[in-house]
């Protein structure tokens, strides 16, 4: 058995019983860091044998699709959050589909899941656009297309490009858009930014320095408040 097993995206103590049973059981862990998931193990006093897995090494994907084929229980984690969802595991996964392995993909924290729970925004129906290309033409035509939709649109941004996503964010869906910048969930020092896209981005223009991951919440109809930060409630 194949298990996508979710670690947490910031706070070590979002992580299930059921998470951290199966790590202790399974006869192998692919990771994308030894070291961050080694942490983790550490903190729960959990030894299990770690492997590094790259999405992109057919070295990396067949070792786990044999171990697959022999009929072991083994688990694929990322450095954080759900694997596969912007993050590695699609190639391992897709393969296991293709030849009738099994998996289990067990339920577990998701920055994207959290975003739009806690954006105040329409999150019933809603298109998850990962880490945007680079190009800012690229970026303003997926964003185009996805609020062609109506549906509010969620995107991963790392500090150092988080202006020039709201400025693309601004052109293909106006400066009145309604915006949360989440940043830093789960963390220490998770903040959160909202109302419309031209506040949010004044907001972080006047800083000195934009530090922190991010995930951007925009919808396409216009905002009817000023943005305001929230403190983190676990600080």
């Amino acid at each position: 058995m194949l298990y996508l097993l979710p670690t947490p995206i910031g706070n070590l103590e979002d992580v299930s019983a059921r998470v951290l049973r199966l790590l202790a059981e399974v006869k192998a862990v692919y990771c994308e860091d030894t070291r961050r998931t080694r942490m983790l193990l550490s903190r729960h006093g959990i030894s299990a044998a770690l492997i590094h897995y790259d999405d992109r090494n057919p070295r990396s994907v067949e070792s786990a699709l044999e171990r697959l084929r022999r009929g072991e229980d083994v688990a694929l984690v990322s450095d954080s959050g759900t694997p596969v969802l912007s993050d590695p595991g699609l190639k391992l996964v897709a393969g296991a589909r293709r030849e009738g392995l099994p998996v289990c993909s067990v339920p577990g924290p998701s920055a994207v899941a959290a975003a739009a729970a806690g954006s105040g925004l329409p999150a019933d129906s809603f298109v998850f656009l990962g880490f945007l290309p680079r190009a800012p033409g690229r970026q303003r035509r997926m964003l185009e297309a996805a609020a062609a939709l109506g549906k509010t649109i969620v995107v991963y941004e790392s500090p150092h490009r988080a202006l020039a996503l709201l400025d693309a964010a601004g052109e293909a869906l106006g400066l009145g858009a309604q915006t949360a910048a989440c940043r830093e969930l789960s963390k220490v020092h998770e903040e959160w930014l909202t109302g419309s896209l031209s506040d949010v981005r004044a907001a972080l223009a006047a800083r000195p320095e934009i530090l922190g991951e991010f995930v951007f919440v925009f919808h396409p109809e216009s905002a009817h408040r000023g943005a305001h930060g929230e403190s983190d409630p676990m600080a």
